[in-house]
């Protein structure tokens, strides 16, 4: 994965994919203090990067040329390796139906576009406290079997 910012053992990586790059500078100036942030521009480049060193966190795109926002969620959850990484899809749609379509492709959640700091971050705060739970849960589970 190409890193924006400097890598940091302790930071929760989070792959933000969009085909605006002035949309990835946007939210790495939101969230970089706090996240190891990576980058793709496109829904390809995103599967091919999370194969080879998977984040803990997606912001996709919905909306974006050959291989949309929802078509690479969908494709990232039928991997096992890569369907536990949680999806928030970033959109400028404000539609029922694009909830569900998002919702059904496995997202865990979504924010609007222009998108408003306070909100991306609480809602990556809560996918990343669900995500710490599942794996102290999965390491008490191992030490319990041993």
């Amino acid at each position: 994965m190409s890193a924006i910012s400097t890598p940091s053992v302790d930071k929760i990586k989070i792959l933000v994919v969009d085909d605006q790059p002035v949309n990835i500078q946007i939210i790495h100036q939101m969230l970089n203090a706090d996240y190891q942030i990576f980058m793709a521009t496109s829904g390809a480049q995103a599967i091919s990067l999370c194969q080879s060193n998977p984040p803990d966190l997606i912001l996709l795109d919905v909306v974006m040329p050959e291989l949309d926002g929802v078509a690479t969620c969908r494709l990232l959850k039928q991997q096992p390796e890569l369907a536990h990484i949680p999806v928030i899809f970033v959109t400028g749609m404000q539609s029922q139906e694009e909830e569900v379509v998002c919702w059904e492709a496995g997202g865990a959640d979504f924010v609007l576009k222009p998108v408003n700091a306070v909100t991306l971050k609480h809602r990556i705060k809560t996918q990343v406290k669900l995500l710490q739970q599942a794996r102290l849960l999965q390491q008490l589970g191992a030490e319990s079997n041993c």
